[in-house]
């Protein structure tokens, strides 16, 4: 009987252990999630802090040593107090704020955590509302670009560690306060994102301060990064020092491959035919599992690291071969699943090694030749002309400076006078100025293609509409009114990114009986930004929003499509391209 009490003692002890354990960490996640919520807010807001006058990253590594020591909200709010009063009185504003007249974006503002939160005191909640009430406005903010179209946010230390540093805690926890500060007040579309990131912020606190080693300080960097769904924040992997490691991509598979869904990949072109044939791999073949994974299992994986606007924009990367995310090839040979002719097999394929690399490597100085050069006209059939956006800079290149214009308006004359024109979307504008002669040539009025919307500095974390015509066009540019009556067909995909969708939607204004076709684009428009993390990180991530003039967001969406067209799996394997010949056929017919 005194045996059984004592069990039933002991189990007791061990809950009430657990139970204390558990309330303590939840406090201490809380004091960090709200400590991290209110150095964003004064970084942005405050008069002394957002004007540079006080170093915000110092700010916080001086006061979280005194948070972590927080036991209860009463001890967490006395160092919140301690911390308000150390930069210094806020002074009242003579006038109020005045507002922008122009049409604002709002839905990321948000004060309840402050001002309803229980956590925080009421004397604290009164402080944070007196500041935003007296916050500071400037048209030079020390930490945001003084123009909107700048990428690089000032003064952002990069604290560089050593590759083989672990990076401090403290660091750390500055890190999620930077990334968290930045959605909350740099990202435009924080309310298109999936996932609640207040919730996400307060999950990835304790996982931020147990990455005690470099290689998942960066693995928790990768995720939290990958919940805004955003393409420009897809190259961030590349950042990482131990991205191999993280991503498990030591080799490249030896064939080009297209992912034609979540689930299936296809085998376009051999590469190294020797290890094909070994492995009795061939073009055509549909692969649907690699090692212990499916190809969606790797997918869904995938998009736990890398960020997209939007499924598609995802897998067009992951079948870039480039970039070499796809397959896990952490060990030399691997166990491959695939389909031909509806029958399933299975085989052990080695990856291209150290050996193989130099046909890896004239592979992709191929795929990157351009396939004219000089100001040939890109004929696609007869009477058909096509600009590549991509390559396009070979016409501003070959051209002499002294008969610049004059040699674009010629080109523009030959255009005029094919029966079609094709503009191909498909990459990103090497030449950000050739639209806005095509304009010159081509267009018809002085309307909006879209509605940019930049950072208030009134008030950040708010969006206000640019009515400046040079926001949208440069100064001195005027429509040629050349009436083109020929068929204007545009071609997107998911390489269609940032400035390629904003000069797509400026296209659609020039040509607006044009037709758009292809696949959904990177849904990323707006000019990006870069935030500098402790390690030497850069984070890229969109800064503006931009809408159509109807108020359709590009953002995550992509461009408008009027049809929408997919490669063909006989075309891939053949070569040809399926939504160029698409596009050809729509000018060649007599609709």
């Amino acid at each position: 009987m005194k045996f059984k009490q004592l069990i039933l003692v002991a189990l007791c002890s061990v809950m009430i252990f657990v139970a204390t354990a558990s309330a303590q960490s939840d406090n201490a996640t809380l004091n960090q999630y709200y400590y991290i919520k209110v150095w964003g807010f004064l970084k942005y807001k405050h008069p002394n802090v957002a004007s540079g006058k006080i170093d915000a990253d110092s700010t916080f590594l001086v006061n979280l040593p005194e948070i972590d020591k927080a036991k209860n909200s009463e001890e967490f709010n006395a160092a919140i107090s301690k911390m308000l009063q150390q930069l210094g009185p806020v002074k009242k504003l003579r006038a109020s704020i005045k507002q922008p007249i122009n049409k604002l974006i709002t839905n990321n503002l948000d004060n309840s955590w402050y001002t309803s939160a229980k956590y925080l005191s009421k004397s604290n909640s009164k402080k944070l509302l007196f500041i935003y009430q007296n916050r500071f406005v400037s048209t030079l903010p020390h930490y945001y670009t003084e123009k909107q179209f700048n990428t690089d946010l000032p003064h952002e230390k990069p604290y560089s560690f050593t590759d083989s540093v672990n990076i401090p805690y403290a660091y750390r926890m500055l890190t999620l306060a930077k990334l968290t500060a930045a959605i909350d007040y740099l990202y435009p579309h924080k309310y298109l994102m999936d996932s609640n990131w207040d919730k996400d912020v307060k999950e990835f606190i304790p996982r931020f301060a147990n990455a005690g080693l470099r290689i998942t300080y960066e693995q928790q960097m990768l995720k939290l990064c990958a919940l805004i769904n955003d393409t420009h924040s897809f190259r961030f992997y590349k950042e990482m020092k131990h991205a191999k490691e993280i991503l498990r991509t030591n080799f490249y598979p030896p064939f080009d491959f297209k992912l034609l869904n979540d689930k299936q990949i296809l085998v376009i072109k051999i590469l190294v035919p020797e290890l094909c044939h070994k492995a009795d791999i061939q073009a055509g073949d549909i692969i649907t599992g690699f090692g212990k994974q499916t190809t969606e299992q790797r997918v869904n994986e995938l998009a736990k690291y890398i960020s997209a606007s939007n499924r598609n924009a995802l897998l067009h990367r992951l079948s870039v071969y480039a970039n070499n995310l796809l397959f896990v090839t952490d060990s030399l040979q691997s166990t491959i699943t695939y389909e031909r002719n509806g029958v399933m097999k299975s085989t052990v394929l080695q990856w291209a090694g150290q050996n193989e690399l130099p046909t890896i490597v004239d592979y992709l100085k191929m795929k990157m030749k351009p396939e004219y050069e000089g100001t040939e006209t890109d004929y696609v059939g007869p009477g058909i002309v096509r600009f590549k956006i991509g390559d396009i800079i070979r016409l501003a290149n070959s051209l002499p400076e002294a008969h610049f214009e004059e040699g674009i308006d010629s080109i523009f004359n030959i255009a005029a006078k094919a029966k079609g024109i094709i503009f191909d979307m498909r990459a990103y504008p090497q030449w950000a100025g050739f639209v806005n002669f095509v304009y010159k040539k081509f267009g018809q009025d002085n309307k909006f293609f879209a509605h940019y919307y930049m950072q208030d500095f009134t008030d950040f974390g708010r969006y206000v509409l640019l009515t400046d015509s040079t926001t949208y066009r440069p100064p001195n540019i005027y429509p040629g009114h050349y009436l083109y009556r020929g068929k204007v067909v545009i071609i997107t995909n998911g390489e269609t990114l940032s400035l390629s969708e904003f000069q797509t939607m400026y296209l659609q204004g020039i040509f607006p009986n044009s037709v758009t076709i292809g696949e959904t684009s990177a849904g990323a428009d707006g000019d990006e930004k870069m935030l500098m993390l402790p390690g030497g990180y850069k984070f890229n991530f969109t800064g503006n929003a931009i809408f159509y003039p109807d108020g359709t967001h590009a953002q995550r969406k992509g461009v408008k499509i009027d049809k929408p067209v997919h490669p063909l799996v006989a075309d891939l394997l053949s070569g040809k391209d399926t939504l160029l010949q698409e596009a050809i056929d729509m000018i060649n017919s007599k609709n």
